[in-house]
């Protein structure tokens, strides 16, 4: 089980740090490229803050939280033997963190590029490590609700 944290935490973190060097190698930052028009672009994006931009300018508090919140995780995720979906969940959260914090520790910015309309509504620009945490996060309170044993291995 142990493994397979890992090896979901490798590929979201690949993932994640793929997308951003393919994205920001070929687009000029703060510059939209339509993918769906209307609803989805490639507006690559520097963010030092948190989600919203919240804690913009703080990269040291925001490092020390992500650390605290990894090691919490890595504790947590090892210390009993989990189901599958917890696994996934785990898996996932740990990759994400993993790919925001390599950028606020390289670049002291976390690097996103996914915007989305809906209905004349922007939301926040994103990354595919922020897509890992979210998902990962509404399976944990999903399994907080429904329970791991249904879905062990």
């Amino acid at each position: 089980m142990k493994k397979r944290i890992i090896i979901i935490s490798l590929i979201a973190l690949f993932a994640d740090l793929l997308t951003k060097f393919v994205v920001f190698s070929s687009n000029k930052i703060n510059t939209a490229k339509s993918v769906i028009k209307g609803f989805f672009y490639i507006l690559p994006t520097k963010n030092n803050g948190a989600a919203f931009s919240s804690f913009a300018g703080y990269q040291i508090f925001l490092i020390l939280i992500s650390l605290a919140i990894l090691t919490y995780l890595i504790y947590i995720s090892f210390k009993q033997q989990k189901g599958k979906l917890s696994t996934v969940s785990y898996g996932l959260l740990i990759g994400g963190l993993l790919g925001n914090l390599f950028d606020r520790i390289v670049f002291h910015y976390v690097r996103d590029f996914i915007s989305i309309h809906l209905f004349k509504y922007e939301f926040a620009i994103f990354n595919i490590a922020d897509i890992c945490i979210v998902v990962g996060a509404i399976i944990l309170i999903w399994l907080s609700f429904v329970g791991d044993k249904k879905y062990e291995n």
